[in-house]
């Protein structure tokens, strides 16, 4: 059975078997998908991966089987938080798009997007943690060895010289 978003759910991540799975009865107080780590090319659409398909599948179940509780999807290279950050997976990127519309599309179940370091230890571990309780208050962020990074949007400074252009510059 070919699932609404392509999955042929041989593996079981199609919307109406994760559906079907969420549907046991027991309280979810959150869901944290390591999906979008899967850069697989799907089988039957080449261009788009496996965890981004199922990623959309899990997001569209967790509606299907009336759980609330807040999605958070991790991403390990999606984005380039600080300057010296490389783009390694930008595959990974897609979820953040689908994560953007995600949160305001479903305020009421959203979590977040958090974009891990290439090494997971101890200290980002306890960092993925903090940001998993809420307590930072952000749903977009990027645990990294130096910190926990959120996004903002700052003013640009003004140029010294008024003929001088702006030229956008930093990471995105």
């Amino acid at each position: 059975m070919d699932g609404a978003d392509g999955t042929d759910g041989a593996d079981g991540t199609d919307r109406e078997s994760l559906a079907t799975a969420l549907s046991t009865g027991v309280q979810v107080a959150g869901v944290l998908s390591l999906l979008a780590l899967d850069e697989t090319p799907h089988p039957r659409l080449p261009d788009v991966a496996v965890g981004v398909a199922g990623t959309l599948a899990l997001l569209q179940a967790l509606g299907d089987a009336g759980v609330g509780a807040p999605l958070w999807l991790l991403t390990r290279g999606a984005v380039a938080a600080a300057p010296a950050d490389l783009l390694t997976a930008p595959v990974q990127a897609q979820i953040w798009a689908l994560g953007r519309v995600a949160s305001l599309e479903h305020r009421d179940r959203w979590g977040g997007l958090i974009d891990l370091p290439e090494t997971v230890d101890e200290r980002a571990a306890d960092r993925l943690c903090a940001v998993l309780t809420g307590a930072l208050g952000e749903d977009q962020t990027a645990v990294r060895p130096g910190g926990i990074l959120g996004r903002r949007l700052v003013q640009a400074p003004l140029p010294r010289d008024p003929g001088e252009r702006w030229r956008p510059g930093g990471p995105c």
